[in-house]
């Protein structure tokens, strides 16, 4: 990443809009004048325009006909949240009934690997959490051989790591020691071929998700 004194006029009004609209001076639903914002933030309109269109695709604005560049409401809330729990629990429950149907060979020795990789990090960054919970859903929707599955997984975690709210990032975190466990467990009733328990722990791991959003 570029140190702010070595910045394009580009990035530097990437970063200006960008803080604008997570600090709410740019209000979601409203609407951004080129002109306006170049001559607000003293930059000349190509930055500007260049800007807009590397935000749009980031996610935090969208091209509306008639009206122009507005400010998208990509603020992941709790109930938002509870959507993407939702897909989530959708593919792996259809990842584990395709391993079933087809009686696809599973090894669960990568999982507890990666658990205890986890498990042996001395202080486990909220980044690293994340990373690590993304690595899970990844590694047992790849059985599933779904492009799409995967490309739906990580543009929602993609969009938690930079839109979440406080609360609902929080909530994420919290309970990453016990929902690892569960991954584990939901590998191993797999490799074992008991696919009722493998699809009563995911339900169990989104179901504790949403409990606790609601404390």
């Amino acid at each position: 990443m570029n140190k702010l004194g070595n910045e394009t006029l580009e990035s530097k009004a990437h970063r200006m809009i960008k803080e604008k609209i997570q600090c709410g001076e740019y209000q979601a639903g409203q609407r951004l004048i080129e002109a306006e914002v170049s001559r607000e933030l003293e930059l000349s309109r190509t930055p500007v325009r260049k800007a807009f269109a590397i935000l749009t695709v980031d996610g935090y604005l969208e091209f509306e006909d008639y009206k122009g560049v507005i400010v998208k409401n990509c603020a992941i809330t709790k109930e938002r949240y509870i959507e993407m729990l939702d897909i989530m629990e959708l593919f792996l429950i259809a990842t584990i009934d395709k391993i079933e149907a087809k009686s696809l060979p599973f090894s669960n020795r990568r999982i507890s690997d990666k658990a205890a990789e986890f498990f042996h990090l001395e202080e486990a960054t909220e980044r690293q959490c994340m990373d690590y919970q993304l690595w899970f859903l990844n590694e047992f929707l790849s059985y599933a051989k779904n492009e799409y599955y995967l490309q739906v997984v990580n543009k929602l975690y993609d969009d938690l790591l930079e839109f979440a709210e406080p609360d609902v990032f929080q909530s994420a975190i919290k309970l990453f020691d016990k929902t690892l466990d569960n991954y584990v467990g939901c590998g191993r009733y797999i490799e074992e071929h008991d696919y009722a328990a493998a699809r009563a722990t995911v339900k169990q791991i989104i179901n504790e998700r949403i409990l606790f959003i609601f404390r």
